[in-house]
């Protein structure tokens, strides 16, 4: 009894060990992946793990794992030297929306089938958000609703599988818009969530679908003049 009393306290201590570690694993994938969404760590940055380390406050591996992570989302790039966050080419700006167009007109038909006041509350909300941001001039802000509101309507299509697959490839796109936030039209990106997130409340998956094409068409050519007016 005793053996199997200490065999069983190992597995234990075992187990602990490993959840800690994955939970610093995923909180540093997390916070890494918010900073280069948002712009704050910029395209091409290298990306020193003991620099991220010291600066979370944990130790190399979880970092490390969290890069080959950031990695398999298209984040992160490996080079001979050490790991970088991605720069865009124009391919990539053209192959990544026309996967988005794809996913994202499922993903508001599914939303607008899914309308409820507790959604519609959610979306008028993170409207009202997007809204300040483009009155105060607070890019911040700014993009911050522009990513929050494709979430929420990612999560009202009620379809964890094809929320998980954007959530993971969209982070790209996300990070370019934020980096280049000062060069898009922000009244122009406001009126075309405005009228997205109309068509959704009001359950008109067809009128949706036309919406988040007209969006995703828009931002699609005005993120290549920005990307070629850049090379």
């Amino acid at each position: 009894m005793v053996r199997a009393s200490q065999s069983l306290g190992t597995l234990f201590d075992s187990s602990t060990l490993r959840l800690e570690k994955s939970l610093f694993k995923d909180r540093a994938t997390d916070i890494i992946r918010e900073n280069i969404v948002k712009g704050k760590i910029a395209p091409g940055s290298k990306l020193i793990e003991r620099e991220l380390a010291n600066a979370l406050g944990i130790s190399r591996m979880p970092v490390h794992d969290a890069l080959i992570q950031l990695e398999k989302e298209g984040l992160v790039v490996s080079k001979p030297d050490a790991r970088y966050v991605i720069e865009l080419t124009e391919r990539d700006i053209r192959e990544l929306y026309r996967v988005r167009l794809a996913l994202e007109k499922v993903a508001v038909e599914l939303a607008a089938q899914n309308t409820s006041p507790a959604n519609r509350l959610a979306l008028c909300s993170k409207l009202e958000e997007m809204k300040k941001g483009v009155g105060d001039q607070d890019y911040r802000i700014y993009t911050q609703s522009d990513v929050d509101m494709h979430s929420l309507i990612w999560h009202q299509s009620d379809n964890r599988h094809l929320e998980s697959i954007l959530q993971t490839m969209i982070g790209p796109i996300f990070m370019f818009v934020a980096y280049n936030a000062e060069r898009f039209d922000w009244n122009e990106t406001l009126q075309l969530h405005t009228n997205l997130v109309s068509c959704i409340s009001a359950g008109d998956a067809i009128a949706a679908v036309e919406s988040i094409t007209l969006h995703l068409d828009i931002a699609l050519n005005r993120s290549l003049k920005i990307f070629q007016n850049q090379t």
